[in-house]
């Protein structure tokens, strides 16, 4: 009898741990993950990232938590454990669990699994998504000249597009390369979400054929990657530059010297600014007309032009054109045109260019000064009879 009492003793004072640790099962069972979130949404092979996992206790009591712990998988690494300890989350809360980890250099959705620890009961397992994927933002170039020529500016135009699931920041554009002046000397585009593109521009101004780099930059989360594109410069005839076409032309002599005229006209596609007209060797210009302007030409346009120059022992000399483009850039090209062996002597060319009025006037004075000295002579014939 007296061995039933000890039993019922002890059973007795067991029962309210018995009744405590029942309570304390019941009160973890209702601690929940409200949700996970990873930052970037996306890794790329070898990124790093945040995990967070978020949880609430919907119980009337509070929960005490011995630890919060994120397991390495094989493909993502953790690497780091701030949870070591923690306290309890009242009832109604919610806690945030944030980790750091690192993806492996494969592609996929993996699962490392976070584990929090109940004091008074087991453990809550629950595995968090992360999705690895390698797909690199898109550079395009979607508009360039037909011809690059040696100090011509030129315009660019590139697109970067994400076909990536997640969103990348920070995307910026840089151009560069060997003798190449390029404006701007960047262009940032800023954040791409999912399926969108920006475009931006640069004038490429190369100074000999060279590859044209564009380093595209751009951050996925804290991760920042770059991927370089090279366009090459290549030099080729400009198909749309004014070309100015000399015809016409017409050399005379006079005062000792040439005089070259005739027209000139723009056969291009673009307009010639600028434009002036004068000869190189072994022709020297002289005055008056030693250079000689036409100004602008738009395309099909005609305008004469008027040189004067001297020259000894040649039967052709070259007659230089020069003009601008819209830059500023200058072109220069060159005619021949022929010439008489030998330069009359001042004076000597003028006879083939003599006034026809002169002439007469000349005879006519000499007919009236005629009929003049034969009057007087015949009056005075009749004086002496």
């Amino acid at each position: 009898m007296r061995t039933l009492w000890i039993c019922f003793a002890v059973f007795l004072l067991l029962l309210p741990a018995a009744a405590a640790a029942v309570d304390g099962e019941e009160n973890a069972a209702r601690v929940t993950v409200l949700g996970t979130q990873t930052d970037p949404t996306v890794l790329m092979p070898g990124d790093e990232a945040t995990v967070s996992v978020t949880i609430k206790n919907t119980a009337n009591q509070s929960v005490p938590i011995s630890s919060a712990r994120l397991y390495t998988d094989k493909n993502v690494a953790v690497l780091d454990s701030p949870y070591q300890t923690f306290g309890a989350i009242g009832p109604g809360n919610e806690a945030t669990f944030t980790f750091r980890v690192k993806a492996s250099l494969r592609e996929g959705i993996f699962y490392p699994v976070f584990v929090l620890d109940f004091r008074d009961a087991g453990s809550l397992r629950y595995p968090v998504p992360v999705k690895v994927d390698g797909t690199e933002p898109r550079f395009s170039v979607i508009s360039r000249p037909d011809s690059f020529v040696k100090d011509k500016k030129e315009i660019v135009r590139v697109s970067v597009s994400n076909p990536r699931p997640g969103p990348i920041n920070g995307v910026s554009v840089v151009p560069s390369g060997q003798n190449l002046e390029v404006t701007p000397t960047s262009a940032f585009i800023g954040a791409l979400e999912p399926d969108q593109a920006g475009e931006v521009a640069f004038n490429i101004t190369p100074a000999e054929e060279t590859d044209l780099i564009f380093t595209l930059r751009y951050r996925n989360g804290d991760n920042q990657r770059s991927i370089e594109v090279p366009l090459p410069i290549v030099f080729s005839e400009d198909k749309k530059r004014a070309e100015i076409v000399v015809s016409g032309v017409e050399v005379t002599t006079e005062g000792g010297h040439y005089r070259a005229s005739g027209d000139v006209t723009n056969a291009g596609l673009e307009v010639a600014k600028a434009v002036v007209i004068t000869t190189g060797a072994p022709a020297m210009p002289v005055d008056p007309n030693r250079v000689y302007p036409v100004a602008s030409l738009d395309p099909d346009d005609l305008a004469n032009f008027d040189v004067t120059f001297r020259v000894e022992n040649a039967t052709e000399i070259p007659l230089v054109i020069e003009y601008k483009d819209v830059d500023g850039n200058t072109y220069s090209s060159t005619a021949m045109i022929g010439v008489s062996s030998t330069l009359p002597a001042p004076g000597e060319g003028e006879t083939t260019s003599f006034p026809t009025t002169a002439v007469v006037l000349v005879l006519v004075v000499a007919v009236i000064a005629g009929a003049v000295i034969f009057y007087s002579w015949k009056k005075a014939k009749e004086n002496e009879k």
